[in-house]
């Protein structure tokens, strides 16, 4: 699935980036190893870094112009270009003429992306786009829980066991959750020596039926999940 920008949001961004172009550097030797030479001198171009929704930038990203024609222009791969303050991971330069251009932008594991109407006008222009954020795709979990005790009293604290599970990995990390609504009763951090089980304490509740949930809220590499109701009865204590 291909995530398609309006013609008028991408125009806007490259009209503020004609204005103020970002100080991206144009040629370095690529440290994924891939061929990059400088743009040559007066050549237009369009420019820009690639990132995923982690803020991490991301080198040996596909990046293809191709006309409105559908004719393709210009291909890159991202890589890291010198700067002086050290390297910019996930830069990328494509050498085009006048005209206007669809970018697309892809990666094994990440969501492709589609940049619209990039318009490059003049002869020598360099369209800065700034940074192009791709999603990376993230694995399926599956998060369980079972209650200890599903009776206890005012004067207790509840316990539940959580197993969170994947295909991708035997030793899920990141935070698990237990609520009551929206309120979070008790919390844990799944560790990789854990392997995906862990046993947490909640706040004392008053008297009644709740009805709680446990949220796996996901990682750099996992969805997050949730696991089915789990009903608990919480009586007062017999005197």
């Amino acid at each position: 699935m291909s995530y398609r920008r309006t013609a008028a949001a991408a125009a806007a961004l490259i009209a503020v980036a004609a204005i103020a172009p970002q100080a991206l550097p144009a040629s370095a030797a690529p440290a994924s190893g891939h061929a990059t030479s400088a743009p040559r001198a007066g050549s237009a171009l369009i420019q820009g870094v690639v990132v995923d929704q982690f803020g991490t930038y991301l080198d040996d990203v596909q990046v293809q112009a191709t006309k409105a024609d559908g004719t393709p222009s210009a291909s890159a791969l991202t890589y890291a270009s010198d700067r002086e303050d050290g390297p910019q991971h996930g830069y990328f330069f494509l050498e085009v003429t006048r005209g206007t251009y669809t970018l697309t932008v892809t990666r094994d594991g990440y969501t492709t992306l589609v940049l619209d109407d990039i318009e490059v006008a003049k002869a020598r222009q360099k369209v800065s786009l700034g940074e192009i954020e791709i999603q990376k795709k993230l694995a399926d979990t599956r998060t369980k829980g079972a209650l200890e005790d599903s009776s206890i009293t005012t004067k207790q604290n509840g316990v539940v066991d959580v197993e969170v599970s994947s295909k991708a990995t035997s030793k899920p990390t990141g935070t698990v959750e237990v609520r009551e609504g929206r309120e979070v009763l008790g919390e844990g951090t799944l560790r990789t020596k854990n392997r995906g089980e862990l046993t947490i304490g909640i706040d004392k509740l008053d008297k009644g039926i709740h009805h709680l949930k446990v949220y796996y809220l996901g990682s750099s590499t996992l969805k997050a999940s949730s696991s089915d109701n789990l009903t608990l009865k919480v009586v007062r204590p017999k005197h």
